[in-house]
């Protein structure tokens, strides 16, 4: 049987999104179906125009193809809407609850909510297989983020530093970490810089103002890495922050659970599903306060051990493995009801 696997990026793309639970997923999937991927090309990104819709265009020129399939994996809903009127069965994931519009990083963006609210009307309508990677609401399944790689938990003896991975846009509020991580005490900068992994549209703002503290020497933007290298990279750090205000559950997080790293973090979407406060990290409402962060950073470096034994044991609700083949189970009762 044949699979499409649709995204607005290749499965080999590390940041964001379902690319790394495509490319988690891929090798099992591949043993039970023919998986071909459809995305953006590079060559279609150079052209003007927003993304999402130059991504529409796309699909309906490879909608013979398309049709060709026996079931269609779909995480935007761009390319579900189009998916919806070439007949085949498909599903699709939520990346949170939050029209993609509202957190868009262009400034225009909140003036096209309204046609993606339209796109949702119509996935609502024709889709019999929902997932969400945030929190589950109606008749949407929980997926988990799967999580597959050869990388091993370094001793604790070899970890050193902070480490932020993901866009770099605004509700990803990196320039809130900066600040706190300003906030620390002399030693504790010393002994652990802080890592950026990531690009995206303030990443320019983000360097100017590590600049303005004078923290070059102890603040490194990494750029984007392959997934192997920043899994990598997790493993060698001792703490996970983010302060996202709209999440479903980041990758980022499940990554660094899965070597050990315990996570301290804002609690949008479902990050609180997995993040328990003095057991694997620490979550905080959106309205935090900074010395609460500061705090929570210093209680972790204290009994280092506990949260990362407690950060990997958590870790086990993203086994690759087992969230694949329940897909699989959900993909095949959905194509033996059609039959």
């Amino acid at each position: 049987m044949k699979l499409a696997v649709i995204n607005s990026d290749s499965k080999e793309f590390s940041y964001g999104g379902v690319a790394p639970i495509m490319r988690n997923m891929h090798e099992i999937l591949c043993g039970e179906f023919d998986v071909e991927y459809y995305y953006l090309p590079d060559s279609w990104k150079n052209f003007p125009g927003l993304g999402r819709f130059k991504m529409m265009i796309y699909l309906w020129m490879h909608r013979k193809d398309l049709r060709k399939c026996d079931f269609i994996l779909s995480h935007i809903p761009e390319g579900s809407f189009v998916v919806s009127y070439m007949g085949v069965p498909y599903s699709h994931i939520y990346h949170g609850n939050d029209n993609p519009m509202s957190q868009s990083k262009y400034w225009f963006g909140k003036y096209f909510a309204f046609v993606f609210n339209m796109f949702f009307k119509r996935i609502e309508k024709t889709c019999p297989l929902k997932y969400t990677v945030g929190p589950v609401w109606d008749d949407k399944k929980k997926l988990f983020n799967p999580i597959s790689h050869s990388i091993k938990p370094k001793p604790y003896e070899q970890r050193s530093g902070f480490m932020f991975a993901g866009r770099l846009e605004l509700i990803k509020n990196v320039d809130r970490l900066i600040s706190i991580y300003s906030q620390l005490p002399d030693g504790i900068q010393e002994n652990n810089h802080f890592f950026i992994a990531g690009y995206g549209t303030q990443e320019t703002k983000l360097k100017e103002q590590v600049k303005r503290l004078g923290l070059q020497n102890k603040i490194h933007f990494l750029g984007n890495l392959p997934n192997e290298k920043l899994v990598e990279e997790d493993s060698k750090r001792k703490i996970l922050i983010m302060a996202s205000t709209q999440e479903g559950l980041p990758t980022a997080i499940a990554e660094a659970l899965s070597v050990g790293l315990p996570v301290i973090s804002t609690n949008p979407g479902d990050i609180g599903i997995v993040l328990k406060n003095d057991y694997n990290g620490f979550v905080f409402p959106l309205d935090f306060k900074d010395e609460d962060y500061v705090s929570a950073i210093e209680k972790v470096l204290s009994d280092y051990g506990k949260y990362s034994t407690n950060a990997l044991e958590s870790s086990k609700v993203f086994n690759a493995e087992t969230i694949t083949r329940n897909v699989i189970k959900d993909i095949n009762n959905v194509l033996n009801t059609k039959r």
